[in-house]
């Protein structure tokens, strides 16, 4: 009805990330209101591979969703949210894909490449925005250039020890005030550099929001509308994304 379409559909994101979480909360459009809480899908994300930076960001996105598809099943409807919003990126470096550093020695390596190559970070980041109410699945990707500057060593070593781009694609936290004097150009939107692009989040909340007000009929399963907006099946999703025990932000 007009009087329910009016509500403002929850969103949760699924992810630990902090940072994320900051992002996405500034930049819903109307009709839309962050979800209390967040969930961090378990799956192991390295198991999903692509040749395609881009396709392999929406698979694993995709595949956060179909996960957490799966845990929310079982909660009543009045805690569940009306939609789901999962991301991934990659920094594509040199035509080379990285994600998160397997330790300070690659990390570091990592963070002072840019500049010391002169070739920027392509930040590849892909989302998934999944209807649970109708099973609906709105994937996209963003992909916006960071160039730098070489970053010294102490620069260098006092971010790892900071820890947070520890757990970052790329090895760089864009917004640290430590490493913003040796930020050169950007192209594209720096939300998309953290990895949350607001537009493109924008577009899929709108898109999901403007299909249920313009159509009743119930979709595909949920789960498996999600792994159709990777260009695979639910089934395949599950056996690629085996849980992990890992803790790291997603």
């Amino acid at each position: 009805t007009a009087t329910a379409m009016a509500a403002p559909l929850a969103v949760m994101l699924g992810s630990s990330s902090k940072w994320r979480a900051a992002l996405i909360r500034d930049a819903l459009p109307a009709g839309f209101q962050l979800h209390a809480e967040q969930l961090s899908p378990d799956i192991d994300e390295k198991a999903i591979r692509r040749e395609d930076p881009a396709e392999m960001v929406v698979a694993i996105a995709a595949a956060k969703a179909a996960r957490l598809q799966q845990v929310l099943a079982d909660r009543p409807a009045d805690q569940r949210p009306d939609l789901l919003l999962c991301a991934d990126q990659v920094i594509v470096f040199d035509g080379v894909a990285r994600e998160k550093p397997v330790d300070a020695v690659q990390c570091k390596e990592h963070l002072q490449s840019y500049g010391l190559h002169g070739k920027p970070a392509e930040c590849t980041s892909g989302l998934v925005v999944l209807d649970l109410a109708t099973g609906k699945s709105y994937s996209g990707v963003d992909v916006a250039v960071q160039h730098f500057k070489l970053v010294p060593n102490e620069v260098a070593d006092a971010l790892i020890a900071k820890g947070d781009i520890m757990y970052c694609a790329g090895s760089f936290v864009a917004e640290d005030p430590l490493l913003a004097p040796y930020l050169g150009e950007r192209e594209g939107e720096i939300e998309s550099v953290q990895g949350m692009p607001v537009a493109l989040t924008g577009r899929l909340l709108v898109q999901a929001l403007h299909d249920r007000a313009n159509s009743a009929a119930p979709a595909a399963p949920a789960a498996a509308a999600a792994a159709a907006a990777a260009g695979t099946s639910a089934a395949a999703l599950a056996d690629e994304a085996v849980p992990s025990a890992r803790d790291d932000p997603t």
